[in-house]
């Protein structure tokens, strides 16, 4: 079974330059996590922290309540899996599955055995006598799981291993990772610049910014549409963001101005009248109105250009004043695009406007 782990007001330094600055959080024991974020944020750094491949500048990281500080990346109850997975080209797939068990000179019948499961838990059960070249990608990348499970470790740390695959590969193999994990219980850590990887596969993402701050974390659920931060509202999923300033309702309803208008909103970090804010709609939370509706929150708007998607239609469209919107519907069947210039009537449902602040900073920070 996997073990947690705390990460302790961890930052790294190289030279003057922070790649990682105070992360906090606490993965829990057989939990599927993912450290989502651009690249250069530091995702891999945090990876090789946590395995002993290098050590904090500060902070500190324990594993099932043992202080790491010092122990060597042999020693600590990790395995790793890297982008370009290393198998040795010149091994077969049982040859390469057993070699952590031969470098623990584990008996030949029990390694044999080990190795017939784990084919079988990666379901490859045929292909113990194949060579490695001779695999698909997605094989490859199921042998890599079980050498590296093969050890028995209680965290995987697997660093974007399914970058190089094809989309709809990638994809197949985000379904076959969650039911290992599953199946296991093993903790698993798993960094990615996907966000549909990160929402698919994990119990919950801690989104890191490009300035290595842990900015939220949260399960996918709720960080897609609880955002924190205007980075994690921008960086995961699409977002139409527009400068605007707080302002007070009716009944202490929230409301937002912004150059086209004022409207009703959310506002979760409770900005007071005046203030200065960010005001986040996304694409697929905007409905088209006849216009005959009475629905708050309305504007006009003209269609300068449509995407058609197979399931879904990306509008982009402009109000009175040039600000530019872009909405997403579903393809229902029920009529064809818009024309071009034709003028509309959009909804903002008053959940669906965030207000944040617009540094983005969050008051919450105890994960």
């Amino acid at each position: 079974m996997g073990h947690d782990i705390h990460i302790d007001g961890v930052t790294m330094q190289f030279g003057s330059v922070n790649a990682l600055t105070d992360i906090d959080v606490h993965i829990r024991a057989g939990e599927f996590f993912s450290f989502l974020g651009p690249s250069g944020c530091g995702k891999t750094t945090l990876l090789k922290l946590i395995s002993g491949f290098l050590e904090p500048t500060r902070g500190k990281i324990r594993i099932n309540g043992r202080n790491m500080k010092g122990v060597g990346p042999n020693i600590r109850p990790t395995a790793m899996i890297f982008q370009n997975l290393a198998l040795f080209p010149l091994m077969t797939v049982a040859e390469n599955i057993g070699f952590g068990l031969d470098v623990r000179k584990i008996p030949r019948k029990e390694k044999i055995r080990k190795i017939a499961h784990l084919l079988d838990l990666v379901s490859l059960p045929n292909a113990g006598k194949k060579s490695v070249n001779d695999l698909s990608g997605g094989q490859k990348q199921r042998v890599a799981i079980a050498r590296a499970l093969a050890v028995a470790p209680s965290v995987l740390l697997l660093d974007e291993p399914l970058s190089a695959l094809d989309l709809k590969l990638r994809k197949h193999m985000r379904f076959e990772l969650r039911k290992i994990q599953q199946k296991t219980g093993v903790t698993f850590v798993y960094i990615t610049h996907d966000q549909g990887e990160a929402l698919t596969m994990s119990d919950r993402v801690g989104v890191i910014s490009e300035a290595g701050i842990l900015e939220q974390v949260d399960t996918p659920f709720d960080l897609y549409n609880h955002p924190k931060t205007g980075f994690v509202a921008s960086f995961v999923g699409e977002n139409n963001a527009f400068p605007a300033l707080a302002a007070a309702g009716q009944n202490n309803a929230s409301m937002a101005q912004i150059p086209f208008g004022t409207f009703f909103c959310r506002n979760p970090m409770n900005l007071p009248p005046g203030s200065s804010a960010t005001a986040f709609v996304r694409p697929e939370t905007i409905t088209l109105v006849n216009g005959s509706s009475t629905a708050e929150n309305t504007v006009q708007c003209r269609v300068v250009s449509q995407s058609f998607e197979g399931p879904f239609v990306t509008m982009v469209l402009k109000t009175r004043d040039n600000t530019v919107i872009r909405l997403r519907k579903n393809n229902d069947g029920s009529g064809p695009l818009l024309s071009p210039d034709a003028q509309i009537t959009i909804c903002f449902a008053p959940d669906s406007i965030l207000l944040l602040h617009p540094r983005g900073k969050a008051h919450d920070r105890d994960y």
